[in-house]
């Protein structure tokens, strides 16, 4: 290969006219690209080859050159070029370049060429291992707005510049302030950071990155200092980095920045805005309202207030260095703040692909465990309701090299999804794979769930989104097909009004809380018979409940309270509007002090018993054969061998409608049989109940007693319990036995042959055909003995 310097390679394309030819292999890479575009803003012409057609060879193509699809070695001789370029991401075996080696064309590597134009201005080179892309692009647009007329060349598409890459032609050859600034990212990961010769250069940070390349650490820092002292005018570097201080503090020029008390533009942190909710016609939409505002302090001096329209303290970082580079050359802080402010990123740096009252979905080139822990971060402080990540592993050596941080940096992560590493141009080294970080990320306590294709890893996100969800892609590789994919998919999905209200009750709840749309009930009954509910909430907090019951009066909707499903027929059409369960955690807390049991009212009544002897409390052994929970049993006063709930109750906290808790002692209740008023109109939140100390070996003899008595008398398939009441003449299971109808069907509804007043389920009833048993049972009851039976169970939903 040529080794040409950037004089050589300037000398040439000059000596040969704006009519020579430069030949790019590679030309859709967004830096080589960039190059194409600045080499036709010099009049050159432009011809190249890539493997695929994407959009940087459809934005070049539609300037004039010529672009060919896959590499052939007649391609690039056809061409006749002057100068033949490529990235290192070309393998030196590429049949173009053994052409150009073979016809003794000149060949240099993107970074020489790139170089080569900078020099021809006053070059401003950012540099760094994480936020290039996001500095360079901030900083071109700021000068943009300052009316400096600048040149740049990003590594990535950047909407508000138009093209990533431009060349300023007012320069001047003879005075050299005259020339325009050229913004460049100038990338360390292949060794050409030492091309460049700038006038200025902003250094944003180092780290254990491209050991691909470099030995170690300590050779990326070396790399870093020769390109510090290549720096001919003023070195912006951040002192928050401490290699970087390290590296650069005593560095001739050199003007530190970062929130680090000694830093010469200091910076300081407001509070990060989420996203706001404003009402448009009558649509409740979510509108992009996201920035971080902070200050900068000079010196000990105010700069000022600044805003920008990204996300995060890196960003922050990133936004300082363009300020502290801006204000040393002379431009005035405000004129600095309105410059910045509407600056919104980069393709792929935050770049938000789909936005609205149910979803949020993102996409982010951060593949560096730092990258990552800083953006998860940022994204975190929105306030969605969960934060749902997928993640593509950028080359095998970065995942072998850093395998241990990897592991730790998706800890703000509400769910989070793995792919298959992205090779780039590596051979893939036995053993590295996405199942390997998978199996690390789990060992650090974290769930993760491995999808080894794009397509697998795009449906299960959107299997497993609920409305409030900020979906966000993470990686440098082909991820972003996923979610581009995603965000097309959900653009074309038609919202009913059934799922606006899902939507938008599920946004208004916390992240914690369960949101269903359609849920099947019948799951949740231990009959396991019944419809759908339209709605279905498990809220994490009593404030998640409150919310709840004033979004159903806001929306006139109804709502029913379900506890642990027994004593419960849902009829086959479901439940309409809202159906509440307090099995949340968070109401199933249950705590011993003294004699009393502190009890949520989602604790099962069997852990109930059970906790109650483990600590020698008599009274409560009744309790452990009642299936359900404390509050569904407090609203029926449920009751078992002689004894009642409300017997062993001594308070009770409940909320009422408007969302409203009180307190009451259970002497204040009026409880009757098989029921509780108070309850058809609160809902029982928690109760303190009272046990009376007793051995375990007499608690344990009791509790057996019972447990044989109902082994013996109960059955043990899926039933609701008792269905009737007991009239005052006979109970109910007695008269149903005597009136022969045990082992009595109606399609998969048996009377059972164990308890004549329980039905059971063989596995294949429906609601109907318990109903219809239910009917013949009362009928028989009354034109036999004239006894009208009452349903215990409780009957609810739509036939």
């Amino acid at each position: 290969m040529s080794h040409l310097t950037s004089d050589q390679i300037d000398e040439l394309l000059r000596a040969n006219g704006s009519d020579a030819t430069v030949y790019l292999i590679g030309a859709g890479g967004c830096g080589m690209s960039g190059l194409g575009h600045l080499l036709l803003d010099l009049g050159h012409r432009v011809a190249g080859s890539d493997v695929a057609c994407n959009e940087e060879v459809q934005q070049l193509r539609a300037r004039g050159a010529e672009i060919h699809l896959g590499h052939h070695a007649e391609q690039l001789t056809a061409s006749s070029p002057v100068l033949v370029v490529y990235s290192s991401a070309i393998p030196l075996d590429n049949p173009e370049l053994q052409a150009a080696q073979q016809s003794q064309i000149p060949i240099v590597r993107r970074a020489a060429l790139l170089a080569a134009l900078v020099h021809r201005q006053r070059g401003i080179c950012v540099a760094g291992m994480h936020g290039k892309t996001t500095t360079t692009s901030l900083l071109a647009f700021a000068l943009q707005n300052l009316s400096a007329n600048p040149s740049h060349a990003v590594g990535a598409l950047v909407p508000q510049l138009k093209r990533h890459a431009r060349f300023a032609l007012n320069s001047s050859e003879v005075n050299s302030d005259a020339k325009p600034f050229f913004v460049v990212e100038a990338d360390e990961s292949d060794g050409t950071l030492r091309q460049f010769h700038p006038e200025c250069a902003i250094v944003l940070n180092v780290d254990q990155e491209h050991l691909d390349f470099y030995a170690n650490v300590e050779a990326v820092c070396a790399e870093f200092h020769q390109f510090a002292q290549q720096t001919r005018g003023p070195l912006i570097f951040c002192a928050d980095d401490v290699r970087l201080a390290e590296l650069l503090a005593r560095q001739p020029g050199a003007v530190s920045y970062g929130f680090n008390p000694l830093a010469t533009y200091r910076l300081e942190s407001k509070v990060q805005s989420p996203k706001s909710k404003v009402q448009v016609s009558d649509d409740l939409l979510t509108r992009d309202a996201r920035h971080s505002t902070f200050d900068v302090w000079k010196s000990g001096e105010h700069l000022g207030e600044f805003t920008i329209s990204l996300l995060g303290e890196k960003n922050i970082s990133n936004a300082g260095a363009v300020i502290a580079l801006l204000h040393h050359l002379g431009y005035a802080a405000s004129d600095i703040a309105a410059a910045i402010a509407p600056f919104t990123g980069a393709a792929r740096r935050q770049q938000e692909l789909f936005c609205d009252q149910r979803f949020q979905v993102f996409d982010d080139y951060g593949h560096h465990p730092a990258e990552i822990e800083a953006t998860l971060k940022a994204f975190k402080g929105l306030g969605a309701r969960r934060l749902l990540v997928a993640f593509q592993p950028h080359r095998f050596t970065r995942t072998q090299h850093l395998l241990k941080q990897f592991s730790t940096c998706f800890q703000e992560a509400d769910r989070l999804w793995v792919t298959e590493v992205y090779a780039a141009s590596e051979t893939q080294i036995a053993g590295i794979n996405g199942a390997l970080l998978v199996g690390a990320i789990r060992e650090q306590g974290q769930a993760v769930e491995f999808m080894p294709s794009l397509e697998d890893l795009r449906r299960a996100l959107r299997a497993a989104m609920m409305p409030g969800d900020l979906v966000l892609f993470l990686g440098a590789g082909d991820i972003t097909k996923a979610a581009h994919e995603l965000a097309n998919e959900l653009k074309q999905e038609t919202v009913t009004p059934k799922e606006q209200l899902f939507s938008e009750l599920a946004a208004l709840l916390s992240g914690a809380a369960q949101v269903k749309c359609n849920e099947p009930l019948a799951k949740r009954t231990t009959l396991r018979v019944g419809g759908r509910a339209d709605l279905y909430v498990e809220p994490a907090s009593e404030t998640d409940l409150a919310r709840a019951l004033q979004f159903c009066t806001e929306h006139q909707l109804p709502f029913t309270m379900l506890g642990r499903g027994s004593n419960l027929l849902v009829r086959d059409g479901g439940i309409r509007g809202v159906v509440i369960c307090l099995a949340h955690p968070h109401f199933s807390r249950l705590e011993i002090i003294g004699e009393r049991l502190h009890c949520g009212a989602g604790v099962r009544l069997k852990t109930l018993a059970v906790e109650a002897r483990r600590n020698g409390l008599a009274g409560l052994e009744f309790l452990e054969g009642i299936p359900g929970s404390l509050g569904g049993s407090m609203r029926m006063n449920a009751g078992a061998m002689g004894s009642w709930l409300f017997d062993v109750i001594e308070t009770i906290r409940f909320m009422d409608y408007t969302g409203e808790v009180h307190e009451r002692g259970a002497s204040e209740v009026n409880v009757e049989y098989r029921g509780c008023p108070l309850f058809k109109n609160h809902i029982a939140l928690s109760a303190v109940l009272k046990g009376q100390p007793a051995s375990k070996e007499v608690i344990a003899e009791r509790t057996n007693g019972f447990n044989q008595k109902r082994w013996e008398s109960q059955p043990a398939a899926a039933s609701a319990g008792c269905i009737f009441k007991n009239p005052q003449a006979i109970p109910a299971g007695r008269l149903i036995d005597e009136l022969g109808l045990k082992g009595t069907r109606v399609g998969g509804a048996v009377v059972s042959d164990v308890h004549g007043n329980f039905i059971v389920n063989d596995g294949k009833a429906t609601a109907r055909d318990v109903l219809n048993l239910i009917e013949i049972i009362k009928q028989r009851a009354s034109s036999a003995r004239g006894i009208d039976l009452e349903t215990e169970v409780e009957i609810l939903g739509e036939g």
